[in-house]
């Protein structure tokens, strides 16, 4: 198993992987299952998690409301205001409660059988605006939520993406990231998509433009793998349960204007949804092919 690409808050950076990854993602990402095209109001829709067998729920960075969307056809078939209007970037079922992540770092607790409007249990957390938090899934088999960071990682950090967990039973952030992405790593994976190799290394002294930047979480039912969404780069990562990196894989743009939703069926099918960016919002299945 390679386990040289994660690395724990007290190690150094890995170095670049040479050797191949064990595993393939199993789904092909240029032939979704199906495909729909999402209403206006959800062109900026950022989070995705299962609501129940017939529904999914998603958010959108505006406002502060999710919607139920029919996983046979995607249509919006009811809206729950919960709160005031923000940037929400994930949306997680646990048990009877959703919970929603703003982009710096505060989740919010909502009755998931509520009626048009919901109260909102507000829980702030150590993390900030600066880290812009992006991805959020349950992890059942340490009861917490896993929060990806797409922007700063933490102190001494540099040239990684870090996770970290939220402790459902101490409703508590913990001080340390639980998996820490090595961006070099990954990129020695991917083909070049947005910017060529030596413009974004003339641009990284300033700004870490083109590299892989989580905005999405979801644990694979089958495999207990975590998936780990990037919009920037069109990519997506496979860790396993101890963090070891298993796949990675890109997407095609044709496809992906801009992904940051991703959920998984019990039997393995994956939605992923795509903000509009100047076109229309969309919301794709693909089915599970294990080898």
């Amino acid at each position: 198993m390679l386990v040289l690409l994660i690395v724990s808050a007290c190690q150094s950076q890995p170095a670049v992987p040479r050797a191949p990854l064990p595993e393939t993602v199993p789904y092909t990402f240029d032939a979704p299952a199906r495909v729909f095209e999402l209403p206006d109001e959800l062109d900026e829709i950022s989070g995705l998690t299962v609501y129940d067998d017939a529904h999914l729920a998603a958010v959108q960075d505006e406002d502060g409301q999710f919607y139920l969307l029919s996983i046979e056809t995607g249509e919006v078939v009811r809206v729950v205001k919960f709160g005031k209007d923000g940037d929400y970037e994930g949306i997680e079922r646990v048990g009877d409660r959703l919970w929603v992540l703003e982009s710096d770092g505060t989740l919010y607790e909502v009755d998931a059988e509520a009626g048009d409007e919901a109260d909102a249990r507000r829980h702030k957390t150590a993390l900030s605006s600066r880290y812009d938090t992006e991805g959020l899934v349950y992890d059942a088999a340490q009861h917490r939520l896993l929060i990806a960071c797409k922007e700063y990682p933490g102190k001494k950090r540099k040239g990684q993406k870090t996770i970290y967990a939220f402790d459902l039973e101490k409703q508590d952030l913990l001080d340390n990231p639980v998996f820490s992405i090595s961006t070099d790593a990954v990129e020695a994976y991917l083909e070049d998509h947005a910017l060529n190799d030596a413009v974004r290394d003339g641009l990284e002294p300033v700004a870490d433009v083109g590299r892989f930047k989580p905005s999405a979480l979801a644990v694979h039912p089958q495999t207990q793998h975590l998936y780990v969404l990037s919009s920037v780069r069109k990519a997506l990562v496979v860790l396993d349960a101890e963090g070891s990196l298993v796949a990675v894989t890109s997407l095609p743009a044709s496809l992906f204007a801009q992904p940051e939703g991703m959920a998984f069926l019990p039997d393995g099918d994956l939605f992923i949804s795509s903000e509009a960016r100047g076109g229309t919002a969309m919301l794709m299945r693909f089915a599970y092919r294990p080898q």
